[in-house]
């Protein structure tokens, strides 16, 4: 029960964050541009690292393969 009502306070926090509350004496608080710069960035690095691991897997399966074959 305690995890879950953290979970909450964090979820309202970070809503307050990403868009735009005045909390911190009044001062803007606007996350939002920066979120989704963020979010840019993880989406093409994921894409390029699950590439060269989707790339990696593949010639280990060749390898696999090839070494099942000369077993035979």
């Amino acid at each position: 029960m305690l995890i879950a009502l953290g979970g909450v306070v964090a979820f309202i926090i970070g809503m307050f964050l990403l868009f735009g509350q005045k909390i911190i004496s009044g001062l803007p608080v606007y996350m939002w541009n920066d979120f989704l710069i963020f979010l840019k960035g993880m989406i093409s690095s994921g894409l390029v690292i699950g590439g060269i691991l989707i790339i990696i897997s593949g010639i280990s399966a060749i390898r696999d393969k090839i070494e099942v074959e000369k077993k035979k």
